[in-house]
């Protein structure tokens, strides 16, 4: 089991670990994943009682896919970089807690290019939000007369929104592709826009109320101090630096086997994995998942959001927040641009200037050496902004597609998934339980949906430990009978 020691990296305690010896551990629960929800989990356990937990983290330190790294001498966000949605959001409220550097985000704050310099795009943006806006109402009166769900694209079709030139399609995929990670086509068009989850009016997915993160201690800081609340200074129960191969699972009790030879016997599992390891053989389960179970998980999408940091040795790009490039032949190709100057105080200058790539766009970028992505958003620049501009000074590419602890970076909720596939995605197997941002109804690849699911599991998992386990319906059959949908459900203690 690895111990634990405290180091200081920026300023930030973070929590570090010694090597482990290979040994079978037993343990009530087994919390599979040090991110948001695996320490959301933690604190939920500790709240009611229990004390007996391991948690089991791959990486060498905690924060899962809020992770940060040194660029150009600037702590960047790999991973998730806005507090969003404001009000009584709990990441919000530990973002308060904690003093967490946050500051002002206008998305609106645009500058529009395309290769042969800057453009008008104002007309464009403007249309497709109120085309975005009407979509989300049909989307709504469709829901509360029970018709069936349709894809965003098929929406925005049926408002009038039919983008043909480059700035249209270029502005959409700002608004659209760049929140969701995935394209209006293959994304639903009732769950991208009727959330069930709430908690005041300015906390949802659709919230204005965003805060950009600059916190030079890392977004990670909030969740690696409220995790210091309950694991102290060479705590046994955390176990960095160990990734699971094998979770045996019955409706006994369960057993992790990890990459070191380790073993971990559990009363109970808490898995955090991401969407994307679960639909991979990163992990391996005995016996299989059900296909009950499979059917939820390879029916959602795990997205994949690249942010190409990029510096240079002065700015030569706007001051605006962000820039929205419109290439003449390919959809989301270095769309949508950021200004990291602008978002911190006017003494500091950062330089740094990069672009986000998602979905196919991202998986390209990732396959491609860094030095022919150089040259091509080299090539890129120099059409927005002249042939005088070099070459970057420095470049980060983040590969999560290819990451076999993430392969991918959050999920979206695609056409064809139903409520019954999403529940059958979130029900307990066996002694596993499940939590992470991919599990939460509402709030689906956002942070604030990795905590939540975690406190509602650790929760959950407290009460099987502490009285009876909460009931979790499952589906294990959706039918159609005379092209309306009939489900068989099935409820059981687990």
């Amino acid at each position: 089991m690895k111990l634990l020691s405290l180091i200081t990296i920026t300023g930030a305690l973070v929590l570090s670990a010694t090597a482990a010896p290979t040994k079978t551990t037993k343990t009530k629960v087994a919390i599979l994943g040090g991110g948001a929800a695996g320490i959301s989990a933690a604190k939920e356990l500790v709240a009611n009682g229990v004390h007996d937990f391991v948690i089991i983290e791959a990486r060498d330190e905690l924060g899962g896919r809020a992770h940060n790294l040194e660029f150009a001498g600037y702590q960047i966000e790999k991973g998730c970089n806005w507090v969003q949605g404001l009000g009584t959001n709990p990441i919000y409220e530990l973002a308060k807690k904690w003093d967490l550097d946050i500051v002002e985000n206008n998305y609106d704050d645009l500058a529009f290019y395309d290769n042969h310099g800057k453009i008008n795009g104002t007309k464009a943006y403007n249309d497709f939000n109120d085309a975005l806006d009407a979509s989300y109402d049909l989307a709504e009166n469709r829901s509360k007369t029970h018709q069936a769900d349709i894809s965003s694209r098929a929406a925005l079709d049926l408002v009038g929104w039919n983008p043909l030139k480059p700035i249209e399609q270029a502005v959409e995929y700002y608004a659209f592709d760049w929140e969701f990670a995935e394209d209006p086509d293959v994304t639903s068009a009732f769950y991208a826009y009727v959330g069930e989850d709430s908690y005041d009016g300015s906390f949802g997915p659709n919230s204005d109320d965003d805060k950009f993160v600059i916190d030079q201690r890392g977004f990670k800081y909030i969740f690696v101090q409220e995790a210091k609340q309950y694991l102290k200074e060479n705590d046994p129960r955390l176990m960095l630096s160990t990734t699971v191969t094998n979770v045996k699972w019955s409706d006994k009790g369960v057993t992790i086997s990890t990459k070191d030879g380790a073993k971990i016997e559990a009363d109970y599992a808490i898995t955090t994995f991401s969407l994307g390891v679960l639909q991979n053989d990163d992990v391996t389960w005995t016996p299989e998942m059900p296909d009950w179970k499979r059917v939820g998980v390879f029916g959602f999408h795990m997205a994949t959001y690249l942010k190409l940091f990029l510096a240079w040795d002065h700015q030569f790009w706007d001051d605006n927040q962000y820039t929205v490039y419109a290439d003449p032949a390919s959809r989301g190709f270095y769309n949508t641009w950021q200004n990291f100057n602008a978002f911190f105080p006017k003494n500091k200058t950062s330089n740094i200037f990069y672009v986000t790539l998602t979905q196919d766009q991202a998986y390209r970028i990732e396959a491609m050496s860094d030095e022919d992505i150089k040259a091509e958003v080299t090539e890129v620049v120099r059409g927005m902004y002249g042939k005088h501009i070099n070459p970057p000074v420095d470049m980060f590419v983040p590969r999560w597609h290819s990451d076999p602890l993430f392969r991918g970076t959050y999920s979206n909720w695609p056409i064809g998934e139903l409520e019954e596939h999403h529940k059958n995605m979130r029900a307990p197997m066996g002694r596993v339980w499940f939590a992470g941002e991919a599990m939460s109804r509402g709030f689906y690849g956002y942070l604030q949906g990795a905590w939540i699911t975690g406190s509602e599991t650790g929760t959950n998992v407290a009460k099987c430990i502490n009285s009876k386990c909460p009931k979790q319906p499952y589906y294990p059959k959706v039918v159609l009978n005379n092209e309306k949908p009939h489900f068989v459900k099935r409820e059981e203690w687990m």
